[in-house]
This record gives structure tokens, sequence and C-alpha cells, in this order.
């Protein structure tokens, strides 16, 4: 063996050393990796779940249920207030919704929620918010209650009045 022979065979060598430490690092990395996204996932859903026990998160996730048609998010975070019973099955309330709501899906870009103020008295609450269609602000007036712990949107005729309810 010559010595220039000698001398690749000693950097190979020395280069396979350090793609066997780098093969070794690799799956730690990974898992750090996933460990990290995992973590913010966690962190992303805490913050969710604690905005929607306030009656700010529940309004605002309530009134975009009802904007945009989403009837499970519409029946999850609302009651009926009980003055007027309503005869629909739970089918035929979504689909209403759904029909809605089909020109406000097709025009998500441009429909804008902001949060106004909030008057909480005890397992009650009212929240003012501002729907922007069309450059248009509306001011909505959602009225909430307590039940079990949760905050609820009361789907009565000041809420409906101001939002539209199915």
């Amino acid at each position: 063996m010559t010595d220039l022979e000698q001398r690749y065979a000693e950097l190979e060598a020395a280069g396979e050393a350090k793609r066997r430490a780098k093969a070794r690092r690799q799956p730690l990395v990974l898992m750090a990796l996933v460990n990290a996204l995992v973590l913010g996932t966690g962190v992303t859903a805490m913050v969710d779940l604690r905005r929607l026990q306030t009656p700010q998160g529940t309004a605002l996730r309530w009134v975009q249920a009802a904007v945009f048609g989403d009837c499970e998010d519409y029946l999850t975070f609302s009651t009926p207030d009980g003055t007027a019973p309503d005869a629909r099955s739970r089918n035929q309330l979504c689909a209403d919704l759904r029909a809605a709501t089909a020109k406000a899906r097709n025009d998500r870009l441009r429909i804008g929620l902001r949060l106004g103020p909030v008057v909480e008295h005890g397992s009650a609450a009212q929240v003012q918010l501002v729907l922007t269609r069309h450059e248009v602000d509306t001011d909505l007036h959602v009225q909430l209650r307590k039940d079990r712990g949760r905050w609820r949107v009361l789907r009565d005729p000041v809420t409906c009045g101001s939002v539209g309810c199915a």
C-alpha cells in the first residue's frame, strides 16, 4: 500500500467515525423536535380551553358558529332560554343553520369579529361584539349564563335579534 493510499484510508476511517456519531445523534434530535411540537400543541390547547371558560371566549366561539353554520359548536356553546320552545329536530335545526349561513361561508374572508365590552354579574354575563361584513360593522349583544360550571349563550330574543339564531 502506498503512502497516498494509506492516507486516504486514514481519512476515510476518520470520516466514518464522524458519520457514525452523527447517525447516533439523529434519533435524539428527532425525539427532541417531536417533544417540542407535542408541548407546543398542549400549551395551545390549554390556552384555548381556558379561553372557553370565559364569557368572552364562549361568546366568540358561538357567534363564529352562528355566522358560519357550525352546528356542533352552535348547540354545544348555547342553550335555549326556555321562553319559546323549538319544535325542530336537531337535524332540522342544523340544516336550517347551514342554509342560512351559506353566503357567509362563501364570503368568509370578508367577515371579521371583534370583542367589545363584557359585563359579568355572578352567573350571568353580557358580551358585546362587532361583526364586520364587507367593511360594515354591526354591534352584537350576546347574553350568557353559567350552567354547571360552563358558560352558555342564551338563545333569547336579545341574542337572536342581534346575531340571528337558526
